[in-house]
């Protein structure tokens, strides 16, 4: 009855659609090419490259950042290398290629130039297009307040989320309202100044009320200045800190294992960014700089010191540091920054000729002990103490077509963390990396990110191979297979374990066509469920698929896509998800449609599928059960300063009465969300 009912739904809602978006796409081959504005359709480009169904990875950081680099392009022509590397789906040979170039033939005089470093395939290069500007080269880097008063741009936007629905904590437990809402101000001077603050609010938060008196629950001030002399880079106020290949810091992002390959086993040397973003976690506060000691050799140095969330024992010591940031409830109000963490940390780099090396530290003091409940075997290895200390060691070579990487680190009791890299052009079209870890079960650091299978840098040791094949300039081949070993027992999984993780993805254009295949096979053990059985463990096994084919010929842009997986534990679970997207921009109007269906067995077999937003509001929901997805974008300009942004979106199930549970469930079958975004620049 219910696979008829969703069939029933898709002819009467779904079809007419899907005939709709055809019948403009063929309307769309006899229209006139516009000129595309780069800067903001930077979005598309991004989903052919990465591989939005990970949910290990950060992806919300990743948007945040990339969109701040929309909204303050680079000047390609008057940048250093230490700017370029602040890209993240850029390697160091990719930006050696770029700066080498201009070095030798002079600035770019055009954003196609980029068609002659061959080491950016067509995607790379298209979104490099979207975040660099063609200028002339500066000769005074002063900054003067002249200078600021005439040339400094501001912009301020503001955003509401107004939810057509009610969920059970607006009446009972909720002492703010339903409406989720932020400001930001930005003032920047080139890539040499920012300046900044951003106030957020999530639903359901008290508003100049309770322990929000000064209004918004959360502030982010944050000031950066470039090139000052000795100076690369001065932060003052929240910040973000990447070092060496992550295993001490690393507060950016990688965009994980199928999309970057050489990218995410090449070190870009120590970056310092501002946050500007509404992430309440994974920053630091107060100051950061990177001084240029001599051409080859730099010294950064951070200090840090911020309230966090924790849940509490008893006897006031910490049970678990928490980064979820909603004080929505008496509860939650009372864990709000109930605690402090003091860091500070230090690298020194240096990088001449063909090769580079680094040492780093973190040394983080937090006021509570950190006393985490043990009671189960898997939590033996969580952190405690008021004191930690992280070290390391970078290194690498490079010259093509040859490049060699790798980080060691120790923390406090002498637990060792290693990741090594060594990536190899065979030829133009042909490129493989081979990948080492080893992360000690007892290594710990709070703020370290690197690649890995299990969640975290600890526990776990692997081997990773991929491929990137290009058999014409057009066409994309990625493959890699990706070992994993957990010594210690994990969550659901009582002792020693492993993983397997393979996939192969392919990318076409031809024309204004863009095709994209891709493949993904998950082994994992896990406890076996049943109980009485002698074998400890059992393998879970996940398909999943992807067939995309786009049309954009810059003016109108259709795109069909279909998702599958399976998923077998207990039982073998399925799902599937067609989804349709329809565009239309123009300079100062651009309107974007979207409508998914999915029928999944259950959550295992959920499927992630990402869509457009406001600005700095990152969608890529996981989707189960069964249902209909459906929402209309538009984003317009009246004049060049001003851009008013709206979005409808809406959720109907097929195989429900309710949607959610605890507190945030809604009692009805559909939810509807209405969005809005105005942005003032000047």
């Amino acid at each position: 009855m219910l696979v008829t009912g969703c069939f029933d739904y898709m002819k009467t809602s779904l079809l007419p659609f899907f005939v709709i978006t055809t019948l403009l796409l063929l309307f769309a081959t006899y229209t006139a090419n516009g000129q595309e504005n780069d800067n903001e359709n930077w979005e598309k480009w991004l989903e052919a490259l990465a591989d939005f169904s990970d949910e290990d990875i950060l992806w919300d950081e990743m948007h945040d950042q990339l969109e701040e680099l929309a909204e303050h392009p680079i000047n390609i022509n008057d940048t250093k290398r230490e700017i370029l590397q602040t890209i993240p789906f850029l390697n160091s040979q990719q930006v050696m290629d770029i700066v080498e170039y201009i070095d030798r033939y002079g600035p770019l005089k055009s954003k196609n130039e980029l068609l002659s470093i061959e080491s950016l395939d067509y995607h790379r290069r298209k979104l490099l297009s979207c975040f660099i500007v063609i200028g002339d080269k500066t000769t005074d880097s002063k900054i003067t307040l002249s200078k600021l008063r005439k040339y400094g741009k501001h912009d301020i936007m503001g955003y509401m989320s107004i939810p057509t629905y009610t969920r059970r904590g607006d009446n009972e437990a909720y002492y703010g309202y339903p409406v989720k809402h932020w400001l930001r101000y930005n003032f920047s001077y080139g890539n040499k100044l920012r300046l900044g603050i951003v106030a957020s609010q999530d639903a359901g938060e008290p508003f100049f009320a309770n322990v929000n008196k000064a209004g918004y629950d959360y502030y982010s001030p944050f000031l950066m200045i470039k090139d000052t002399g000795i100076f690369e880079t001065i932060a003052i106020g929240r910040y973000k800190v990447s070092l060496g290949m992550g295993l001490v810091i690393n507060q950016g992002f990688f965009l994980g294992k199928q999309s970057t390959l050489m990218s995410f086993a090449s070190p870009k040397g120590p970056t310092i960014r501002v946050h500007s973003s509404r992430s309440s976690d994974n920053w630091l506060q107060g100051a950061a700089t990177t001084l240029n000691i001599a051409k080859w050799l730099k010294f950064t140095s951070f200090a840090s010191y911020r309230k966090i969330d924790a849940t509490l024992n008893k006897n006031g010591t910490v049970s678990t540091l928490l980064s979820t940031s909603y004080h929505r409830t008496k509860d939650e109000i009372l864990r709000k920054n109930n605690t402090s963490m003091t860091l500070a940390g230090a690298n020194l780099s240096a990088d001449k000729n063909d090769y580079h090396a680094g040492v780093s530290f973190v040394a983080t003091h937090i006021d509570r002990l950190l006393a985490p409940n043990k009671s189960s075997v898997y939590r033996d290895i969580y952190p405690e103490g008021h004191d930690f200390f992280n070290a390391s060691v970078d290194y690498g070579y490079r010259r093509y077509p040859l490049m060699v990487n790798g980080e060691t680190a120790i923390n406090r009791e002498g637990h060792i963390a290693t990741l090594n890299s060594i990536s190899f052009n065979l030829s133009r079209w042909l490129s493989m990396t081979f990948l080492q870890r080893y992360y000690s079960a007892r290594y710990h650091s709070f703020y370290s990110n690197a690649v890995n299978d299990g969640g975290k840098v600890q526990n776990e040791s692997g081997y990773y191979l991929g491929t990137e094949w290009k058999p014409a300039y057009d066409i994309d081949v990625n493959c890699y297979i990706d070992y994993a070993y957990f010594p210690w027992p994990r969550y659901q999984v009582s002792q020693s374990s492993h993983s397997l993780d393979a996939c192969v993805s392919s990318k076409m254009k031809k024309g204004n066509w863009i095709f994209n295949a891709r493949y993904r096979y998950r082994l994992r053990q896990k406890d076996n469920y049943d109980k009485s059985s002698s074998t400890p463990l059992v393998w879970t096994k996940s398909h999943r698929a992807r067939l995309s084919v786009q049309w954009d010929n810059s003016i109108w842009t259709a795109g069909l896509q279909t998702d599958a997986c399976t998923y077998s534990y207990d039982h073998l679970s399925k799902g599937i998800m067609l989804t349709q997207v329809i565009g239309y921009n123009m300079p100062h109007l651009s309107i974007s449609a979207t409508m998914k269906l999915f029928y999944t067995d259950d959550y295992n077999s959920r499927l992630y599928s990402y869509e457009r937003a406001p600005l700095y509001c990152y969608s890529n929901s996981a989707y189960y059960g069964q249902g209909l997805r459906y929402s209309f974008m538009a984003k317009w300009k009246p004049t060049d300063s001003l851009t008013l942004t709206g979005k409808v979106g809406v959720t109907d199930y097929f195989d429900r009465s309710s949607i959610g549970s605890s507190l945030q469930q809604i009692d009805a079958s559909s939810a509807c969300d209405v969005e809005l975004q105005a942005k003032w620049k000047w």
